[in-house]
């Protein structure tokens, strides 16, 4: 059962969800299976690593906080400027956190190639889409 505590510093329409791991999540040393079920149209997942650390508890109150900032952003009830202000901090503190992960040695040399490698290749197809929408107007 997922369990829901506010944050102390943020309105109540932040809330932060704790994850409890489950086997399937938790992986021991570096294994090439993804925790994901295979996708029916592509196979089996072609970015385990980048899998992994999306499973991460961390993580996944970062992706919910961001999707209830987006969420409040489109609510006319919401100050905007509160709202991309708050986008803006949570972005930056990720990626600040993401800086003294890479610094402080949690991933191996190998981990940071294969995560930018697998970051590169899921992200190539819509780059592409991006790029013949600009060139398009």
């Amino acid at each position: 059962m997922t369990q829901l505590s506010t944050m102390d510093t943020k309105p109540e329409s932040y809330i932060s969800v704790g994850c409890m791991e489950s086997d399937e999540t938790v992986n021991h040393g570096h294994q090439d299976i993804s925790p994901k079920v295979p996708c029916m149209s592509h196979g089996p997942s072609k970015t385990p690593l980048l899998d992994r650390e999306l499973q991460k508890p961390q993580t996944q109150e970062f992706i919910h906080a961001i999707s209830s900032a987006l969420r409040e952003l489109v609510d006319e009830k919401k100050c905007t400027r509160c709202t991309v202000e708050n986008l803006s901090t949570l972005l930056t503190d990720q990626i600040r956190n993401l800086r003294e992960a890479k610094q402080n040695g949690e991933w191996s040399k190998e981990d940071r190639k294969a995560l930018k490698a697998e970051t590169k290749s899921l992200l190539k197809p819509v780059k592409k889409q991006l790029k013949g929408l600009w060139k398009a107007n």
